[in-house]
């Protein structure tokens, strides 16, 4: 009987061999080879699943915006304004393996987007996206009086998302772990919840 294969399966594997490898020698440096060897397959079998090597890597970035987005859903769930954006700061800062490779591939291809016009257009979208749902929790945030009423969600989901950034970028390039990056991003979320205006009763 021809065994069974999974085909998301097979692909999330490749993928994720893909950020291994993203993660040890950079973006540039990635081939299908090398892919191939670390997946524990073929060159042939990568072929059956991908059309070439950016067709692969762009899965691979694909690949951490949907596991990101599943996180964030998961973890936010009954949750609203700060206490929700929380669970979004600890949910894609790289704190852990699988958060710490999603940010290295995410960061690697902030430069292969220059140059290329349709990863360009992709990752803006994610951007959006991301700001979006930023948003989306500092508005429930300011309609809960959490933070202060004159705050504008728009703006400060943009500082919120540079914080973010930053703060990944330190984790990915010190020793995993040694950089309490949830912890610092809270602190933000807690000045945010003393600022004047705020109404801290009730």
């Amino acid at each position: 009987m021809p065994k069974i294969v999974d085909r998301e399966l097979r692909r999330e594997g490749v993928v994720e061999a893909t950020w291994r490898l993203i993660a040890r020698v950079g973006i540039d440096r990635v081939s299908i080879r090398d892919i191939a060897a670390e997946a524990g397959c073929s060159t042939g079998v990568i072929g059956h699943y991908f059309r070439d090597k950016d067709d692969i890597l762009r899965s691979a970035l694909r690949l951490v915006w949907a596991r990101e987005r599943a996180r964030i859903a998961s973890r936010t769930a009954g949750r609203r304004g700060l206490d929700a954006l929380g669970e979004v700061l600890a949910s894609v800062l790289p704190v852990g393996g699988e958060q710490y490779l999603e940010m290295t591939v995410w960061v690697s291809f902030w430069s292969r987007a220059f140059g290329d016009p349709a990863l360009a257009a992709e990752q803006r979208r994610y951007y959006r996206e991301w700001l979006e749902l930023l948003r989306r929790h500092l508005e429930t945030a300011r309609d809960d009086h959490e933070i202060d009423p004159g705050c504008d969600p728009a703006e400060q989901a943009r500082h919120l998302a540079a914080l973010i950034d930053g703060l990944g970028i330190q984790a990915i390039f010190e020793p995993e772990g040694s950089l309490d990056v949830v912890g610092m991003a809270r602190r933000h979320l807690d000045a945010l919840r003393s600022a004047p205006g705020v109404d801290i009763v009730g």
